[in-house]
Order: C-alpha cells, then structure tokens, then sequence
C-alpha cells in the first residue's frame, strides 16, 4: 500500500497593516525578507513563501517542524511588524510543478482554518492544525512561549532577537547564513529604522552589526542551552558592555524562553 505523503502549510499575514504610514515600505521589507528567508531554509521549502494577497503570505514545508522554524526566523527578522499564522499539516490533493497559491488539499485547509482562529482574538497569533487531538499540546506551549516573549520591551526583544541571529539554531544551515549576509545587513538596518519610526518608547543603544565570524557551525538542532560564551558574542556584534547583556538575559530569562521553543520544535517533529 503506497504510504500518504504530508506537508505543511504555512499562512500567516500582517496583524493591523494599516497602522503604517508607508505600508510600500512595510510591504517592500515584508518582500525582502521573505527572499532571503526562502534563500535560508530552501531545504526544507516544498514551494517558496510568497505574497498571495494583499498582507497575506503563504508557502509549503515538508514539515511541520520546518514551517514553525521558518516563521520565528522571518518574525524576528520583521519585527516590530507583527504576524498572525496558521501552520496546516496533511496531504495535498495533488501534487504539480505549481506555486504554493496553486495547490489546494487538508494542509491548506487547515492552515486556513489555523489562521482564522487567530483572527478571532489577540490571545495566540500562531496556531498549529493537523485535525489531531494532542495539536492542543503544541498549541499550549506556544501559547506559553508567545505569552513570555510578547512581554518583553522593544529593546529587549531586539536584544533576544539579536541573540538568535547570532546562534541560528533555527537556520539548518549556518553556511546560508554567510552566503546572505549582505541581503541580511540591509534587512537588519530596516529593521532599525522601523522601530524607531513605529515605537514611540524606542531609543535604540546598538544596531547588530554582523560578518561571517559571528556565526558559529552547528548540526541544525534545537540546542535547549544557552550556550557559553554567546553573551560575549552579542556584546561584541552590538558593541555594548558584557555586563549589559549578562543582565538582560538573566533578567528576562532568556534561556528559560529558548527552552520553550526547542520543545515546541521537538513536539512539531512527533509523528508528522
């Protein structure tokens, strides 16, 4: 008996575009991040992300572990914009040498029907969908994970992005990360200037300025450690004091936070 193939279905969208000014600019950093996104996890892409209408987004994974990772990098890369997702996981319909907003079955379903939800209320931007019972367990600890990070201040959520730029366990391929860096620079800077333009309380201190040693080899694991020696690492790429970043991680519980998404991580990967 031929075994069912699945896949997974990424939506996501922008949660009250209208809110900006200059919605090309959002529209054309949203754009230049998903390019260099698609370049980071091609592995693992069945179909590349790509806009599909207005502020929504949409692509297909070849799993559900792979989906979620996309998003948390493309979420840190884009913040402050702020993103509502539903990752849809089962079979296709068919199978065709088409784009993602071509193809149509259960893991689109879903997806869209993950998405849905999250527009019915601000509680969970991210829901998790594969029509089983034990999805309420990924989408408990998301929730979890999304409550915690949700509070942090804009610096300090730059300061926890900064830090996931420079260890890119999300990144199966630390290599691609060299091979984008000058695309990722101008991403980055954006990124600043957004913040400043947006967030009235944003008085940014540092800027990540980043080149191939930053980046460390890794085997594309989720490491549940923080590991030795990154506080450093942040400090030099941000040229601020060690004692600063030692201070903000331990107060904000950073390991605690990095925890939570390699079981998140680990759960997407059980059985799908």
């Amino acid at each position: 008996m031929k075994e069912t193939k699945h896949y997974a279905a990424l939506i996501f969208d922008v949660v009250e575009s209208r809110k900006f000014k200059d919605r090309f600019a959002i529209q054309s950093h949203l754009k230049a991040a998903i390019g260099v996104c698609n370049e980071l996890f091609h592995a693992s892409l069945c179909k590349p992300v790509m806009f599909s209408a207005g502020d929504e987004m949409q692509g297909l994974f070849y799993s559900a572990e792979a989906a979620y990772r996309y998003y948390a990098f493309f979420s840190r890369l884009v913040y402050p914009v702020q993103l509502r997702c539903g990752i849809g996981f089962g079979e296709l319909d068919f199978f065709a040498d088409w784009m993602t907003t071509e193809l149509d079955g259960p893991a689109y379903h879903r997806a869209r029907e993950a998405i849905a939800l999250c527009h019915q209320g601000p509680e969970q931007p991210v829901i998790f969908n594969s029509g089983e019972q034990d999805d309420r367990f990924a989408n408990g600890l998301l929730g979890s994970y999304l409550l915690l990070t949700q509070a942090l201040k804009p610096k300090t959520t730059m300061l926890y992005n900064y830090a996931e730029f420079l260890d890119s366990y999300l990144v199966r391929q630390p290599k691609a990360l060299i091979a984008n860096l000058k695309a990722l620079q101008a991403i980055l800077k954006e990124q600043q200037q957004i913040c400043e333009e947006t967030i009235p309380s944003y008085k940014p201190s540092f800027s990540l300025s980043v080149d191939e040693d930053c980046f460390e080899e890794h085997d594309g694991l989720v490491d549940k450690e923080w590991k030795r020696g990154l506080n450093g690492r942040i400090a030099e790429a941000l040229g601020i004091r060690r004692q600063y970043v030692d201070s903000v991680v331990r107060t904000n519980n950073f390991a605690q936070l990095r925890y939570f998404e390699a079981l998140i991580v680990d759960m997407l990967q059980w059985g799908r």
